[in-house]
């Protein structure tokens, strides 16, 4: 322990003193705690985010292939629609023929 004081005053300040510190080491305590917790919600917002990157870059790529088999199935209507044209003309001069 300590020296004892050599009067009141000093006794006042040495109590004040050990107040201060009581309650600085609480709040560096707090702190602590608090950075702690914070690392940790840190970590899992870094967690959750690259999960979510994921499912990202997977409904990206899906939506490519789904707009890739638009495009095809557009040029495939395309094609049927000449075709059938044509099938439609080559009847219509086959029956014109025939009258």
């Amino acid at each position: 322990m300590g020296t004892m004081p050599a009067n009141k005053n000093e006794q006042n300040l040495q109590e004040n003193y050990n107040l201060n510190l009581t309650l600085l080491e609480e709040k560096v305590i707090r702190l602590v705690d608090m950075v702690k917790s914070l690392k940790l919600s840190n970590q899992s917002l870094q967690e959750e985010n690259q999960m979510l990157k994921h499912q990202l870059m997977k409904s990206e790529s899906s939506l490519v292939a789904e707009t890739k088999d638009l495009e095809e199935l557009s040029q495939e209507k395309m094609m049927t629609k000449m075709i059938v044209d044509d099938l439609i003309k080559s009847i219509d001069s086959l029956v014109d023929q025939k009258e």
